[in-house]
């Protein structure tokens, strides 16, 4: 049942031609013409891991809520429903296989700047970017998760994935220092996943120090808790929460 479900969810992700494009080919644009006013390769790793890390983002937290809306309003969870697989379970397979996707495409899209500029890197710099993106890429999704639980429709979408994610970026320093921002600015970004995941990105870069266990942590805690809140909020159709549906279909089946 995982296996059949895992795929569906993987094949199901590749056709998000949308996603794929502000995700995929908009970042390696962006890398083109970026490095195009740099020739420092500490600044160029810089501008390849901070539009990585904003593809990270996007593809985490909206494309998987457009996903949950499409097969919730084709009536695919009316199905699963019936299935005595667990909610939660249900819920990581699908994070899982959005992760698996979202991994490749910011490789690639690593990969491609670290080529294009003529990168040296070292073993364990590739290590910890991969690991690092396979944790950011599981954080993310399983917030987009939550707001696809939360949309009612893809207005709502937009609306709740930006109203998370432009805070996260320019609350952050992916691309610039905060160090002249108001004091409240840096407060609020430390606050929230992505200025974690950009600092775990920075200290694989340069190697500095030792692992930033406050990042690490930060990230972990923000997954868990939006698994949690995926459960609870989750909606196997548009006007009822799963666990109404399901109490309501046990207790006739006991009646019966």
């Amino acid at each position: 049942m995982n296996s059949v479900l895992f795929r569906s969810m993987v094949i199901t992700s590749l056709r998000d031609k949308i996603t794929l494009f502000y995700s995929l080919l908009l970042p390696i644009a962006l890398i083109i013409g970026l490095g195009m006013f740099s020739d420092e390769p500490q600044q160029r790793l810089n501008i390849v891991s901070g539009i990585t890390a904003v593809s990270t983002l996007f593809w985490g937290m909206q494309g998987i809520a457009f996903q949950i809306h499409l097969q919730r309003s084709r009536g695919v969870y009316k199905l699963l429903k019936l299935t005595p697989m667990p909610l939660l379970s249900f819920i990581t397979v699908l994070v899982l296989a959005r992760t698996i996707i979202g991994v490749v495409i910011h490789v690639v899209i690593w990969l491609f700047g670290i080529i294009l500029f003529g990168l040296q890197l070292s073993f364990i710099l590739v290590i910890l970017t991969l690991l690092w993106f396979t944790l950011g890429t599981i954080c993310f999704t399983s917030i987009g998760v939550v707001l696809g639980n939360l949309a009612r429709n893809e207005a709502q979408i937009n609306m709740f994935s930006n109203f998370a994610q432009i805070p996260m970026i320019f609350m952050s320093e992916v691309f610039y220092s905060l160090q002249a921002a108001p004091a409240w600015v840096a407060a609020v970004g430390k606050l929230l996943p992505f200025e974690h995941y950009v600092n775990l990105m920075k200290d694989a870069h340069t190697l500095e120090g030792t692992l930033n266990g406050v990042a690490l942590m930060v990230l972990v805690l923000y997954t868990v808790l939006a698994l949690l809140v995926a459960v609870l909020t989750f909606r196997w159709d548009e006007d009822a929460s799963p666990r109404t549906k399901r109490t309501r279909r046990y207790h006739v089946q006991d009646a019966s």
